[in-house]
């Protein structure tokens, strides 16, 4: 009595990799079910029965977590029925949550007898895949493979060995093939019985890994090699033709059974028994060397896949120091251009704000001073002095030493009245020869006053030299006090006034504002 065909639900999103696995499955004898989502497939369990259920563990809508948690709510007999199939390796998360559940699971690329172990690990040993009737095994031996139909065909196949896969998988691509093998040219090194998995897409798809071995090896120019590679049931058998072919008879002295029955007991073979030790010992040796020879060259093929990643990462870092080196000199090239506007921008400024023969602040500047000084004042409760200086007798020096004279007395006297106020005082050139200085922060009017006369005395303290002669200058000052004037025009309108007072009394002096001063005449 046959055993029924165990059934099986696949959950995938993803219409490729439902028709991989469900073709995959029904080729190995199993009923499958598909759906596209997890809801879909809880609406499914409400009236199907499975045996097994592969699921996607990242699918839009409904995950792989979540339908689980699902089905294991409403579904508990079948927690123990799931292997879950992912491409995430690098997610914490979905170990975590395996792990944590201690779940079956498939990594994609999907690798075929994996997938099949992990089903049967489930459903059991039904059903076996049904005979071929009349149908002779097809081999691998060196006459048998002749006759398999091969097939041009331009497409790459993705081999990796089974055992110290360090270097990664060797992509090539082919150049024939038929259903039970292919044959490429790689330069990568291979060994005649050597186990491998094998993604070809004969099938239509490139993601399925199937059993590989190979069995034959030609070595080609520049260091390429010929290599035919026997595939899925194909490998089984050559696999077991490969044990006990006429080239392994040769190369280790292996007596096959059929030998050993038509071989007399008589002579050497008397010594059998030591010999089938030596024999045994030397297939040791043998293996040991072929394992010792597989790790290096898979050590050489890492080592090569190294020096190439770090001659990539080293062709990076060379590109971005130079892309770097860019960026770094157009910042400097910014960097200058914004130093230049910034002093052109000061230049014009100092130009806008500043009298260029004297280097005092100018008339439109110094009544901006004034302004603020005024309105501080104010507000701190403090007083501001204003005086109004003008040098005596300047036209004379005009007339009679010239205007290059002349510049050079108001250069002097800008000095010299510069350097006698205070730091946080302001001096300005108001116009001609006259000055507007302004006294912040004064106790009161005699105050004022001790300054103004420090400020006459220090103009006057000696004569001028210029290239034409040495020349004597005198200041006449005028000074008002905010306590008196709170409005710009109010207290220049005071100060001018005494200035003029001051010269009418003989020049050379200061005069203080009266509160009822009046107009120059």
């Amino acid at each position: 009595m046959s055993l029924e065909a165990a059934r099986i639900l696949i959950i995938d999103d993803d219409d490729l990799t439902l028709t991989i696995l469900r073709k995959m499955l029904e080729a190995d004898g199993y009923e499958v079910d598909v759906c596209s989502s997890g809801s879909e497939a809880l609406a499914k369990l409400l009236h199907c029965s499975y045996d097994a259920i592969l699921c996607d563990m990242w699918m839009s809508g409904m995950n792989g977590k979540d339908f689980y948690l699902q089905l294991k709510q409403g579904f508990p007999e079948y927690q123990r029925r799931v292997v879950f199939i992912t491409g995430d390796i690098a997610s914490e998360a979905t170990w975590e949550f395996i792990d944590e559940r201690h779940l079956p699971y498939v990594i994609k690329p999907i690798s075929r007898p994996l997938l099949r172990r992990k089903v049967v690990e489930i459903v059991g040993d039904r059903p076996m895949r049904q005979p071929v009737e009349g149908g002779g095994q097809h081999t691998w031996d060196g006459v048998n493979r002749r006759h398999h139909r091969r097939v041009a065909i331009s497409a790459t196949a993705r081999v990796r060995r089974k055992k110290w896969e360090v270097a990664g998988p060797d992509t090539a691509n082919v150049v024939n093939a038929s259903r039970g093998g292919i044959f490429f040219v790689s330069d990568r090194e291979y060994r005649v019985g050597m186990e491998v998995f094998v993604a070809y897409p004969f099938t239509g798809y490139d993601d399925v890994e199937q059993d590989g071995y190979v069995v034959r090896v030609e070595e080609q120019s520049h260091g390429k090699r010929g290599v035919a590679i026997a595939i899925g049931e194909e490998a089984l058998s050559a696999r077991d033709a490969f044990a006990g072919s006429e080239e392994d008879v040769r190369r280790h002295h292996i007596m096959t059974p059929a030998e050993l029955a038509a071989s007399p007991l008589t002579g050497p073979v008397a010594r059998l028994g030591h010999e089938d030790e030596e024999t045994h010992r030397r297939e040791e040796e043998l293996v040991e060397l072929k394992l010792t020879h597989d790790k290096v060259i898979d050590q050489r093929d890492r080592l090569a896949a190294e020096e190439a990643n770090l001659r990539k990462k080293l062709e990076e870092l060379e590109a971005a120091k130079a892309s770097m080196s860019q960026v770094v000199n157009g910042l400097q090239s910014q960097m200058e251009t914004l130093s230049q506007e910034r002093e052109q921008f000061e230049e014009v400024r100092h130009k806008a704000t500043h009298d260029a023969l004297t280097g005092l602040w100018n008339r439109g500047a110094i009544l901006d001073v004034l302004k603020r000084e005024l309105v501080r004042a104010q507000r701190e409760s403090t007083f501001v002095g204003v005086l109004l200086g003008d040098l005596d007798h300047f036209k004379n020096v005009n007339d009679t030493h010239g205007h290059l004279a002349g510049d050079a007395v108001l250069r002097e006297s800008a000095q010299r009245i510069g350097g006698a106020v205070r730091s946080y005082d302001a001096v300005g050139r108001y116009g001609g020869e006259e000055f507007l200085i302004i006294l912040s922060s004064c106790e009161d009017d005699i105050d004022m006053v001790k300054q103004a006369e420090r400020i006459r005395s220090q103009v006057c303290a000696g004569p001028v030299q210029t290239t034409e002669a040495e020349i004597s200058i005198t200041l006449s000052l005028g000074v008002a006090s905010s306590s008196e004037y709170q409005e710009v025009e109010d207290i220049l309108r005071a100060a001018d006034a005494a200035m003029y007072r001051a010269k009418r009394a003989g020049r050379n002096r200061v005069e203080v504002a009266c509160a009822a001063e009046p107009q120059k005449a």
